[in-house]
């Protein structure tokens, strides 16, 4: 379908009926450049299209009804209202392929008012020639076959609809929809609609098959719902562990950089601590040996002056030992037998020895003097007590105070390099690439635990949709049982399951081309080049997801607003050319939030990629001198639309865009 001309009288802003479009393009040129500011009467052309096609379709109406003549009032000029006017008129003329056979159609759709009532007539001509009451009732039912009222809305891209659908992340909503239009779709969906209805209304003879189909129904739609809880649990999964791999390379590559690029610091660092280990061991044998001087010598160092007291007195005791041994082993009887023996060998003495006088004598020679038993310690113990005293005696002091001093040194020593190492450590480059691979290996350890918790929902919800399943096949063998004989209710079981699979498998190859047109879309117009290497499509939920060439989710959230719309419009683009449907693109403000590289991006890339026609609305801050030098060559006409205050009304000013350029040729 290509629109020619559009005519419109008294119609919104547009009075008199010197209000003409000219839509035709031609070759390279498949633009039609409208510029108007707020106001201006951009709205009611879009509004026009929609009720010459489809009269009250266009607002959602079987039939016309009060509510659609008030909304045409609404519509109609006021100016003319007030004049009393009698002609509201929308005329379309627009070219349509059939049968690879090239038709021309004009339509007009008038109102006139009589007694404050509103009376629609619509006529049609084909190839110039006028159809019967009966021939436009066929056209019209044609028309709504081939082009639904919400096919004609899919080319109509309102700039505030797109940001809306966008920042509200409704986008696979609205791939669902527009899919389901665009792909016939809809057409397998009503047709199931119609067969379970047909399958209920044939089973309300038996009530416990009604029972049962009821009931079969609901666990379907529960197993519906639990599988596609399920997928989007392993999407969660799926998404755990391509992020937890991304972490894992970049952890890897954080430690490489660490262990290529931080060599020098750290083995100054590590000769730090080899110095802090060394004196740490000094510092360890000095208190040892303070501490065994404390716990064994230092005591009796102390008490060195009564130690040797005692070893002197234990010296004494000693003597006087050996002294009463010397007694108790010397006899008189035998010290007699001695002297006479001697006496005997040298001669006869003139006297006789006194032997207790020599007795006497010699035991006094043999007594220590002032001998006092006080201890009488055992040899071992005098020994020990000797040794001991021996070695406080030559005990030097200083040796152990050197020794704390020493260990109070080498303490601020190792103070002091402590220090440098946590002011090496902190002024260090790579203290954050050490806490950016702890940050990232806590979160993989998160993931970790999040997949074991999915993993387990997963587990239960296999096992429940296995109950589920189980449960809807006895029902299902129970409702056969109710319809044996009856070949309609199990044909149109089996008409469901076949629809039901075509559906998904359109679904799935559909959506699979479409994502792979508007990847090649999205590298022509993304300021980022290659930034996005792969689009998917999930063929249940809708949802979009983006890779890199390094096969990395792509954030959606990473994206700007401006991105986010043009990423949507490659979508929809690519659901077009996937869907084959040959049909004007209309663009109202589509450029208002979008940056200059990607107004130009689009006006060079993707515009002349939009069919044969396409019309664009637009205020003047959306297209400026720099795109309008760019759009200039791919545009067959220009209007601008003028409010003249004055006069409430629109003017069209034809060949002209706001005050930029004119045409050079306007035909």
């Amino acid at each position: 379908m290509q629109i020619n001309k559009l005519i419109l009288r008294n119609i919104g802003a547009y009075h008199g009926d010197m209000n003409k479009f000219d839509f035709r393009t031609s070759g390279k040129q498949n633009v039609i450049l409208l510029g108007g500011k707020n106001g201006a009467g951009k709205t009611t052309i879009l509004e026009s299209l929609r009720i010459v096609l489809f009269g009250s379709m266009a607002y959602g109406f079987v039939t016309e009804n009060e509510p659609y003549y008030r909304r045409i009032r609404s519509l109609l000029n006021r100016q003319a209202l007030q004049e009393s006017q009698n002609n509201y008129q929308i005329s379309l003329d627009y070219t349509s392929t059939e049968e690879l056979e090239p038709n021309e159609y004009s339509l007009v759709r008038s109102w006139t008012i009589k007694n404050d009532k509103i009376r629609e007539y619509f006529s049609v001509k084909k190839n110039g020639t006028h159809l019967s009451a009966q021939e436009i009732s066929d056209y019209q039912n044609k028309l709504r076959e081939e082009m639904p009222p919400r096919l004609f809305e899919l080319c109509l891209f309102d700039g505030e609809d797109i940001s809306r659908i966008v920042s509200e992340e409704k986008i696979p909503e609205y791939l669902s929809e527009s899919g389901k239009i665009l792909f016939n779709l809809d057409l397998f969906v009503n047709l199931e609609k119609d067969l379970q209805t047909y399958r209920l209304q044939y089973t309300q003879r038996n009530v416990d098959a009604v029972k049962e189909i009821e009931e079969l129904n609901k666990v379907d739609s529960e197993i519906i719902a639990l599988k596609q809880n399920l997928k989007e649990i392993e999407l969660q999964i799926s998404n755990c562990e391509e992020e937890a791999i991304s972490l894992a390379d970049l952890i890897r590559k954080d430690k490489r950089d660490f262990e290529i690029h931080g060599g020098l610091i750290q083995e100054k660092r590590q000769e730090l601590i080899t110095n802090i280990n060394r004196i740490e061991n000094q510092r360890k044998m000095n208190t040892d040996k303070i501490r065994n001087f404390i716990n064994s010598i230092l005591p009796f160092y102390i008490a060195r002056n009564q130690l040797e007291e005692v070893d002197r007195q234990l010296q004494i005791e000693k003597q006087y030992e050996s002294f009463e041994f010397v007694a108790s082993a010397l006899e008189k009887n035998k010290l007699d037998q001695l002297v006479n023996n001697l006496q005997s060998n040298v001669g006869a003495m003139e006297s006789r020895l006194d032997i207790n006088q020599l007795y006497d004598g010699i035991l006094e020679m043999l007594q220590p003097e002032e001998a006092q038993l006080i201890h009488r310690a055992s040899f071992e113990q005098q020994s020990e007590i000797h040794s001991l005293f021996k070695q406080v005696k030559s005990l030097m002091a200083s040796n152990y105070i050197a020794l704390f001093d020493e260990n109070a040194k080498l303490l601020e020593e190792t103070q002091e390099l402590r220090k440098a190492i946590e002011k090496n450590d902190q002024s260090s480059e790579f203290k954050v690439l050490l806490e950016n691979i702890e940050v990232k290996t806590q979160r993989v350890e998160q993931l970790k635990l999040l997949t074991e918790q999915y993993q387990n929902e997963i587990q239960t919800l296999s096992e429940l949709i296995q109950t589920k399943e189980a449960l809807a096949n006895k029902l299902r063998e129970k409702i056969n049982e109710y319809h044996k004989g009856e070949n309609s209710f199990i044909m149109t079981e089996k008409l469901l399951k076949v629809s039901q699979r075509f559906r998904e498998r359109q679904w799935r190859k559909k959506l699979d081309d479409v994502a792979n047109e508007a990847t090649k879309m999205v590298n022509i117009i993304f300021r980022k080049k290659a930034y996005i290497d792969r689009i998917y499509i999930d063929h249940s939920s809708f949802e979009l997801r983006l890779f890199n060439k390094n096969k990395q989710e792509v954030v959606k959230e990473r994206l700007s607003a401006g991105e986010k719309e043009m990423l949507m419009l490659t979508v929809i683009w690519a659901m077009f050319k996937v869907s084959g449907w040959k049909l004007p693109f209309v663009f109202d403000t589509l450029f208002g939030r979008l940056d200059l590289d990607h107004k130009n991006a689009l006006i060079q890339h993707f515009i002349p990629k939009c069919g044969d026609q396409v019309l664009i609305f637009t205020t003047d801050s959306e297209i400026g001198s720099e795109q309008y030098e760019l759009i200039r060559d791919i545009t067959s006409r220009f209007y601008t639309l003028e409010f003249i205050e004055s006069q409430e009304k629109a003017e069209i000013v034809k060949g002209r865009y706001f005050n930029m350029a004119r045409e050079n040729c306007y035909q």
